[in-house]
C-alpha cells in the first residue's frame, strides 16, 4: 500500500484505506448484477415454452433390404421403405447398420414417401465385418408427417433374401482369399483356329502371397449367361489346393460361348466374370469372383461373335 501523503500543517491528513473505497463501488455493483441476474433467470411470461422432445416414429412405417444383380455389381444395398401410416412422410436422411457391415451407410434427402407406397433407395456398400452375426439390419430416421410434427426412431429392417448373410460372406470370402493368393484373368484371350472352329482359352494367373499360413481350395469354376465349358456347363474338373507359400501357377479353362444367341453378348452384365467356387482354411466357402480386364472383354466378344458365326458390327 503507498505511503500517505503528509499535510503542510504537520498533521496526518484523513485517508480513506484502498481496500474500503473498493468495497463502496463493489457493494453497489454486486447487488445490481445480482438483481439482474436473478431478473434473467426468472421466466418471464408470455416467453416461449422449451420445445417438446421427438415423438417416436409413428406406426405403420417399416423397412426391408435387398439386391437385384446389378446392384451386387454397382456395389450398392438397397433399402425400402413402406408407407402405411395414414399420411405422407417427409425424412431427410437415413443410416443404415447392421453388425455385418461397416458403418457409414447413409442416404440423404430430403424425400417424400406417399401413403401407401414402398420406395426404394440405393446407398454405397463399404467393408465388412466377419467376427459375428450378419445382421439384423436397423434403419434410423427422422420423418415428418402432414400435420408438420417430427418423429425420430429405428426400426428393423426385413431381409427376405437373406442379402446380409450373403454380403458378410462374400466380402469375408473375398478377404480370406486374397490373404492366400492373387487370382487374375490373363490381359488377353488365348486361342488357335479361326472362324467357327476358333477354340479358346482363359487364363487364371495364381499369385501366392507368400504369408507363413493360409490356403485356399479351388473346387469348380462356374460358367456365366456368355462363356462355358468347352466340354459343358461348368469346369467342374478344374481343382487346386493353393498354399499363401506356394510358388505361382497358372490354370488354363477351355472355354466356348454358352449359347450364340446374338442378344446374349449385347444384353450381358455379368458374362465376363468367373465365379470360383473355393474354401479357405479359415472357414469362409462360396463364389470369389474374377473379372475380366477391359481388353480381355474386347477379346471374348470379338471370339464370341466369330465362333458362333454373327455379324460383327
Amino acid at each position: 500500500m503507498p505511503r500517505a501523503a503528509v499535510a503542510p500543517t504537520g498533521r496526518r491528513a484523513r485517508r480513506t484505506p484502498v481496500a474500503s473505497r473498493a468495497r463502496a463501488v463493489l457493494l453497489p455493483l454486486a447487488f445490481a448484477i445480482g438483481v439482474a441476474s436473478m431478473a434473467g433467470c426468472t421466466p418471464q411470461a408470455g416467453g416461449p415454452a422449451a420445445s417438446a422432445p421427438p415423438a417416436a416414429l409413428p406406426a405403420g412405417i417399416t423397412a426391408s433390404v435387398l439386391q437385384s444383380r446389378q446392384d451386387v455389381v454397382d456395389g450398392k444395398l438397397v433399402v425400402q421403405l413402406d408407407n402405411a401410416t395414414g399420411d405422407a412422410l417427409e425424412f431427410a436422411a437415413f443410416e443404415v447398420s447392421a453388425p455385418g457391415l461397416e458403418p457409414g451407410l447413409r442416404f440423404e434427402g430430403p424425400r417424400t414417401i406417399p401413403d401407401g407406397r414402398s420406395v426404394q433407395y440405393r446407398v454405397e456398400l463399404g467393408g465388412t465385418r466377419c467376427d459375428g452375426d450378419a445382421g439384423p439390419a436397423e434403419v434410423a430416421l427422422e420423418v415428418s408427417g402432414g400435420g408438420g410434427g417430427e418423429a425420430v426412431g429405428t426400426i428393423e429392417a426385413d431381409d427376405l433374401y437373406d442379402t446380409l448373410p450373403r454380403l458378410q460372406n462374400s466380402g469375408c470370402l473375398a478377404g480370406a482369399v486374397a490373404d492366400v493368393a492373387a487370382f487374375t484373368l490373363a490381359e488377353h484371350l488365348r486361342s488357335t483356329g479361326s472362324g467357327t472352329d476358333r477354340r479358346a482359352f482363359l487364363d487364371i494367373s495364381v499369385e501366392p502371397t507368400g504369408a507363413a499360413s493360409g490356403s485356399v481350395d479351388l473346387s469348380e469354376v462356374l460358367g456365366t449367361t456368355l462363356l462355358s465349358a468347352e466340354d459343358g456347363l461348368n469346369w467342374s474338373t478344374t481343382t487346386a489346393h493353393i498354399e499363401a507359400s506356394d510358388a505361382p501357377s497358372t490354370i488354363s479353362l477351355p472355354v466356348r460361348p454358352a449359347r450364340c444367341d446374338p442378344h446374349a453378348g449385347a444384353e450381358d452384365k455379368r458374362g465376363t466374370i468367373l465365379p470360383l467356387v473355393v474354401t479357405t482354411s479359415e472357414g469362409w466357402s462360396g463364389q470369389y469372383e474374377v473379372r475380366a480386364s477391359a481388353t480381355l472383354k474386347q477379346d471374348l466378344f470379338a471370339y464370341f461373335t466369330e465362333r458362333c458365326g454373327l455379324p460383327s458390327n
